[in-house]
């Protein structure tokens, strides 16, 4: 208990002040098309990604996120009511996680996780997706993608535009989120005891916000 609030206390920022340079960047409004350049790095270490929705009666369907394409790139969608998340590589490797129920109307925060091994090129690791602050869904990812995802696409909020990520959705591209985004958090913790990156998250300043209003 005693390293547990050391651990709380702890300012990372100032022991990782080229962390916090990393994530000044904030994006507004309808966000699309992103550059490479541009987009937090999540490969080869721990990360996660937070967004806040509002989904209408009836539910909602669409991307909420997505960076890149099926040659390697990531997108957290919803789909018959339920938080799915797949991560392809190479256009041959796709992982793929989805909640075990539906999510419910209204304000509604989800999340996933992705807990690295180790921090190194193509590390494996753990995936955990969150709603409202419950796990709803996880597995593992046998191997990252070791140097960047693909060039060819950039990073949406609310869609998924050119080249998908998920080849399940193509025929309805860009699949447009048909609730509203209000704002997506990238935090790209480098890889950390539990206590320090849960202080690291304790840290609003030092994630990156992607605001999108849709729907």
């Amino acid at each position: 208990m005693a390293s547990a609030v050391t651990g709380l206390a702890h300012d990372l920022a100032k022991d990782h002040p080229e962390k916090v340079a990393e994530l000044q960047a904030l994006y507004f409004g309808d966000v699309q098309n992103v550059g490479p350049g541009a987009v937090p790095r999540t490969y080869n270490h721990s990360y996660s990604i937070s967004a806040d929705l509002h989904i209408p009666e009836g539910g909602a369907e669409g991307v909420i996120v997505a960076d890149a394409n099926h040659l390697g790139g990531f997108s957290l969608f919803m789909e018959d009511g339920r938080l799915k998340h797949t991560y392809a590589f190479l256009g041959v490797f796709e992982n793929r996680q989805e909640s075990e129920g539906v999510l419910p109307t209204g304000d509604v925060n989800v999340q996933i996780l992705f807990q690295a091994d180790e921090t190194k090129p193509a590390t494996p690791g753990d995936v955990t997706l969150i709603v409202n602050g419950q796990k709803v869904g996880g597995g593992r990812l046998g191997h990252s993608v070791p140097f960047g995802f693909s060039g060819y696409s950039g990073l949406d909020v609310g869609r998924d535009n050119g080249l998908v990520v998920d080849r399940t959705y193509a025929d309805r591209a860009p699949f447009v989120f048909t609730g509203t985004v209000r704002k997506v958090v990238f935090d790209v913790a480098p890889h950390l005891a539990v206590a320090d990156e849960f202080a690291l998250h304790a840290h609003p300043h030092q994630a990156d916000a992607v605001r999108g209003v849709n729907g």
